[in-house]
C-alpha cells in the first residue's frame, strides 16, 4: 500500500528542502490554517481529516482572524524498515534517524511540523489519530482554543456541556442526543474560545460504544457534517453528569460547577494550566445543572430540552 504513496524528495539530508508544493487551507476550529507538503497523497488525507471545517467559513461565528495564522507542515521521506540511518550533513554533525516519524508542534512559531516515512502515512487511520490530528489540534489550541474533556450538543446556537469522569455516560448521552434531533459538537472533546465572545467548538464525527454482548467499542455517526450548527455554538451551559438509580436534572450552583471544572484534568487536557481557571469561571458563570443517570441513559431525555431551553 505504500508504493501508492507519492512525495517530492529531498535533496538535503535534513529535509531541509523538501519541495512543499502540496498545500490546502481550512479554518479549523475557526482558525485558517495551512497544510502544506511534498504528498499529494498526505494533502489528500488532510481533505479527509479537515475538510469539513470549510463550513465554518461563511457561518457568523468564522471570520475572527481572516488571516493565516497557524502552519502545518508534513514532509514524507523513505526509510528501510527497521534500520537506523546516519547522516553527516558536514564535518561536525551527524544525525541519526529510525524508520519511525515524528512531528513537533511550536506555537511560538505558529507552526507543527511533522516529519512521516512512506510506510506510517499510508496507514492511514494510523497517521491521521496520531501525527496528523495530534499536532494540528495541538498547534490549535493554543490560539484561545482550549481542550476540554467533555461532550456537547445544542440547538439554535446554544450548547450542553456534558462533563464528568470516564464512564459517566458522555458518549451514550451524545448518541441518545443525537437520535433525538439535536446538533452534536463532540462526543469526547470540546474547544473553548472567550475572546471576543464565547464560543463552543466541536469536531463532529463518532462516539465510541460498547453494546452488550461485543467485545470492542462500535463506531456510532454523530453528526451532519455539512451543518455549521454541528461545529460551533455561540453559547453554552454546563451539566454535570453522575450515575445513580434513578434519572434525575436539578440546578447546580456557579461554585459546583467551578468546582468540578477546576478538578485536576485528564492527561491531555492540562496543556495550558494558566488559563484554565479563567476558562472554568467563564463557564461557571450563570451555573448549570447535575444530570443523574439511570441503567436505562435514555430515561434522561426529557431533560435534554430543558437544559437548552432554560437560561
Amino acid at each position: 500500500m505504500s508504493d501508492d504513496v507519492d512525495f517530492l524528495p529531498a535533496r538535503d539530508p535534513l529535509l531541509r528542502d523538501a519541495p512543499l508544493e502540496y498545500a490546502i487551507e481550512l479554518p479549523v476550529l475557526g482558525l485558517e490554517t495551512r497544510f502544506a507538503s511534498n504528498s499529494r497523497f498526505a494533502i489528500g488525507l488532510v481533505e479527509e481529516a479537515f475538510g469539513g471545517w470549510r463550513i465554518v467559513r461563511d457561518a457568523e461565528h468564522a471570520g475572527q482572524f481572516p488571516q493565516t495564522i497557524a502552519h502545518v507542515r508534513i514532509v514524507v521521506f523513505d526509510a528501510p524498515p527497521n534500520t537506523v540511518q546516519h547522516v553527516a550533513p558536514d564535518a561536525s554533525r551527524v544525525i541519526a534517524f529510525s524508520s519511525g516519524s515524528f512531528g513537533l508542534s511550536d506555537p511560538a512559531r505558529s507552526e507543527s511540523v511533522i516529519y512521516a516515512t512512506r510506510s506510517i502515512i499510508a496507514d492511514r487511520e494510523r497517521f491521521r489519530a496520531n501525527l496528523l490530528e495530534a499536532m494540528t489540534m495541538a498547534l490549535l489550541s493554543a490560539f484561545d482554543r482550549h481542550p476540554v474533556h467533555a461532550a456537547a450538543f445544542a440547538r439554535d446556537g446554544r450548547a450542553v456541556l456534558l462533563t464528568g469522569a470516564s464512564g459517566s455516560g458522555k458518549s451514550t448521552l451524545a448518541h441518545l442526543a443525537h437520535g433525538a434531533g439535536y446538533d452534536v459538537l463532540s462526543e469526547d472533546t470540546v474547544w473553548v474560545q472567550l475572546e471576543p465572545a464565547l464560543h463552543l467548538w466541536g469536531w463532529p464525527g463518532y462516539a465510541r460504544l460498547l453494546f452488550d454482548g461485543a467485545d470492542d467499542k462500535s463506531r456510532i455517526p454523530l453528526a451532519n457534517t455539512s451543518r455549521a450548527a454541528c461545529y460551533v455554538a455561540r453559547d453554552a451551559i454546563v451539566c454535570l453528569l453522575q450515575r445513580g438509580n434513578a434519572a434525575a436534572l436539578e440546578h447546580a450552583s456557579a461554585e459546583d460547577i467551578f468546582a468540578e471544572l477546576m478538578k485536576s484534568p485528564a492527561p491531555g487536557f492540562d496543556r495550558f494550566p494558566e488559563r484554565h481557571e479563567s476558562v472554568a469561571r467563564r463557564l461557571a458563570k450563570n451555573g448549570g445543572w447535575r444530570l443523574t443517570l439511570s441503567q436505562n441513559a435514555a430515561d434522561a431525555l426529557p431533560f435534554l430540552a430543558r437544559m437548552i431551553a432554560e437560561d
